[in-house]
């Protein structure tokens, strides 16, 4: 039963690290977490609604504007700055019709080559809630402060009962 546990602690350590790590390089990137050449962004909005949920994140890939075609899921930014995931309706000579799929109306602006981040390869549901948590303040202390205070306890644990050992055996 030991054994178990040591393992399943050292995979969860593992796990924790590696996702940190990934995090970590993300900041470094100017906020931009890039895995397997796609950008992993979280979905904060129901607008895309069976397709991929709040809390999923979506791997957004390059595309050149001239290969994206009716119904494509694309990612842009909306006049604002706003970050947006929505499906292209209709290509007009102006710019693309988006709309979310789970949205009444159709997006007022056109998006134009220019806003055009990239095209969604793949999705992951549920990943984002476990992202954002990781970034939040109490996320950073649950994921590298909680298995920090693990690895010292336990070692200063095994150093105990190294020199128990060690004082019952010269005795």
């Amino acid at each position: 039963m030991k054994k178990i546990v040591s393992i399943a602690t050292s995979l969860l350590l593992v796990l924790v690290i590696a996702l940190c790590a990934f995090l970590f390089i993300g900041k470094m990137n100017g906020g931009k977490t890039v895995l397997l050449g796609n950008e992993i962004m979280v979905v904060l909005s129901g607008s895309m609604s069976p397709t991929f949920n709040t809390g999923s994140i979506v791997g957004v890939g390059p595309v050149s504007y001239e290969q994206i075609k009716q119904g494509d899921i694309i990612t842009f930014k909306d006049p604002e700055g706003r970050t947006i995931t929505h499906r292209v309706l209709e290509i007009t000579e102006n710019g693309l019709v988006t709309k979310g799929d789970a949205n009444d109306a159709k997006d007022t602006a056109l998006v134009t080559k220019d806003r055009v981040i990239g095209e969604v390869q793949f999705s992951v549901p549920l990943v984002g809630y476990l992202i954002e948590f990781v970034k939040s303040k109490v996320g950073m202390v649950v994921f590298l402060g909680v298995p920090g205070l693990y690895l010292i306890v336990s070692q200063i644990w095994k150093l105990l009962r190294m020199i128990k050992e060690k004082e019952a055996a010269a005795n």
